[in-house]
């Protein structure tokens, strides 16, 4: 992805930045932009600090601090060392997302505050690249975002607040939203509030820590769930509320996972191949969301430096 198209906020999410040294990154952004200048790899944005703070901005922009400077400088070479495959010239296009889009996010989840950083980019970029269509039946796309605790660890308000918004408006845009993570007390209560249909695992707990998540969890669920019903599920089963026909969550109830053309085992390395093989089938049924594109073949798709979206028509089986 390019450096440019994350933004300050993003870029000081991914770098782990103070307030003056975000400051610093708006500046030298704004400025970039107003002078046509292209921020797309680390070096881009190393060589865009220098000159910023080398230039006379403080009387149109604000001044740059040489400190905040050099503490980003620092913060980018963590970067480049850590994961310097993860920015280039190209960016995320919600266009490319056809059929079963994954996104592959291992290396890239070792940077917790880069994955965050991704993953809110890649929401930013669906919402703002699709059109309204309006109060629809069921959505045409689904992204699932796995470890989603990793987004909002770590993150400012701004981010946040950023998320929630896109969270609460993006279905008028045809998306659905699974936010995938171990317990509901991992996601902000902006966020779960706007989430409509839970899926709950089952949850272990051996310390008091475990034990109050497992509370929480039970007592957020619709209906008369317990801790022992959450605790007591085995695998392939889980604990399903959903909305009716008037969008009131309905009480939570135990329910077996559907099996599909493989048997429940012990998951294995996440191969694109393999992915796309085990895929479900699509029902006929017309999605306009995302323009048609011929798939590109896997060894080609853009951005598979690392899971964060699962850019999915699984309609027929997640409605």
């Amino acid at each position: 992805m390019r450096v440019g198209s994350l933004g300050a906020d993003l870029i000081a999410r991914a770098l782990d930045l103070s307030d003056a040294q975000a400051g610093a990154i708006q500046i030298a952004l704004a400025w970039a932009d107003d002078t046509g200048r292209v921020v797309a790899t680390l070096a881009d944005l190393r060589a865009l600090l220098n000159d910023a703070c080398g230039a006379d901005l403080s009387a149109s922009y604000g001044l740059v601090s040489p400190v905040s400077v050099a503490a980003v400088q620092r913060a980018l070479l963590r970067l480049e060392r850590g994961a310097p495959w993860a920015f280039g010239r190209s960016s995320f296009d919600p266009r490319d997302v056809s059929g079963v889009t994954v996104l592959t996010c291992g290396m890239l989840a070792a940077v917790p505050g880069l994955y965050g950083a991704f993953a809110a980019h890649v929401l930013e970029s669906l919402y703002s690249g699709l059109g309204e269509i309006g109060d629809v039946a069921a959505p045409g796309l689904m992204v699932m975002i796995d470890e989603s605790h990793l987004v909002f660890d770590g993150a400012t308000p701004a981010v946040v607040r950023r998320i929630e918004q896109i969270t609460r408006l993006i279905r008028s845009k045809g998306v659905g939203l699974i936010y995938v993570t171990q317990s509901p007390s991992d996601l902000p209560h902006v966020i779960s509030g706007q989430l409509a249909t839970r899926v709950q695992h089952a949850l272990r707990g051996s310390t008091s820590h475990h034990l109050k998540a497992l509370k929480a969890a039970a007592d957020t669920m619709p209906g008369s769930i317990t801790v022992a019903d959450i605790m007591g599920l085995g695998t392939g089963h889980a604990i399903v509320s959903v909305p009716d026909s008037r969008g009131a969550p309905l009480p939570g109830r135990s329910v077996a996972i559907q099996r599909g053309r493989k048997e429940l085992c012990s998951m294995g390395a996440c191969i694109p191949p393999a992915v796309v093989e085990s895929r479900p089938s699509t029902p006929d049924r017309p999605v306009d969301v995302v323009p048609k594109r011929k798939p590109r073949p896997w060894w080609h798709w853009p951005l598979a430096v690392g899971v964060v979206l699962y850019g999915a028509v699984l309609i027929g089986n997640m409605v």
